[in-house]
């Protein structure tokens, strides 16, 4: 009994002395392995709004014991149209993360990771305007008074928006390049440039010189969600970045990060004092729309 005793005892020594360098060597190995390559939609790395590389970043950082580590690389320039296309399973290699609204059709292109961004502000809408013409949205009350009115709201032809919009009955123009849709505002092509009220702010400073207006009246709402999305051929990836929002999101800091860039600037827009003009959105999937959070604060 007693050498069996000692013969357990030393098997136990061994065991302990053994499994630290186990593990310490699969550690190494993990180190030595070189950074897992991820190319992101350049419109994702440069957005006026640093909260989506935020997100992004902190969701790859809280993976990196189980998938390694990482190194983002910026695609070549593209339109939101292209970027959805380039996330398809014939074009692996060429984009694997970019984020934009959901469709039921761009969930079956690529994979959609349903954790609202910037918990669906994107939802809520603002014309930004020439600053003289305010006074052709002042007496609006409802969308058939915008309607009634004859005004058209200028959109990017790629954004699901513009089929949004159309299908509520509004006149809507379009172009293919996020630019000159400014210029074109500025020409007064059209009379109201809607935009989310996560950007306005931004594009209206970036645009100082233009003489352009934030419409002071009204707020359009539609359910509208923005998702990051994932290349077919890149399954694991999109387990990754599932993993790592769905605990930022269950730690707190999703709700964090949308208070931190936007709870005092959306004061400024004084969104409660606003009539609201509610839109219908066919385009987005039941599955996407359970996912819908609520801001605690708007």
């Amino acid at each position: 009994m007693h050498n069996l005793k000692h013969f357990m005892l030393s098997i136990l020594i061994l065991l302990l002395g053994i499994f630290p360098s186990l593990v310490s060597a699969q550690d190494q190995r993990q180190h030595l392995l070189p950074p897992e390559k991820i190319i992101v939609w350049r419109h994702t790395i440069d957005n006026p709004s640093a909260i989506i590389m935020d997100t992004l970043t902190r969701a790859l950082d809280i993976t990196r014991d189980e998938y390694g580590d990482y190194e983002i690389i910026p695609s070549m320039q593209m339109e939101q149209g292209r970027a959805v296309k380039k996330l398809s399973k014939e074009y692996k290699g060429k984009l694997d993360i970019a984020y934009f609204p959901t469709t039921a059709e761009r969930e079956e292109r690529a994979i959609p990771i349903r954790i609202p961004l910037i918990g669906g502000l994107m939802g809520y809408r603002l014309c930004l305007i020439k600053e003289n013409n305010q006074y052709k949205f002042s007496n609006i009350n409802d969308i058939q008074d915008f309607i009634d009115q004859g005004l058209t709201i200028g959109q990017h032809q790629d954004w699901p928006d513009s089929i949004i919009l159309r299908n509520n009955g509004l006149k809507v123009s379009t172009t293919h390049k996020y630019s000159l849709l400014f210029e074109q505002l500025n020409k007064q092509r059209f009379d109201c440039f809607l935009r989310g009220v996560n950007e306005i702010n931004d594009e209206y400073a970036q645009h100082s010189n233009a003489r352009f207006a934030i419409e002071n009246s009204l707020l359009i709402h539609y359910p509208y969600l923005t998702f990051f999305f994932v290349n077919e051929q890149r399954p694991e990836l999109a387990e990754r970045l599932t993993i790592g929002l769905r605990r930022l999101q269950e730690n707190g800091t999703l709700t964090k990060l949308l208070d931190h860039y936007y709870k005092d600037r959306l004061n400024k827009l004084h969104l409660y004092s606003r009539k609201i003009l509610y839109l219908d959105n066919t385009l987005i999937s039941d599955q996407s729309l359970q996912s819908m959070t609520v801001i605690p604060w708007l």
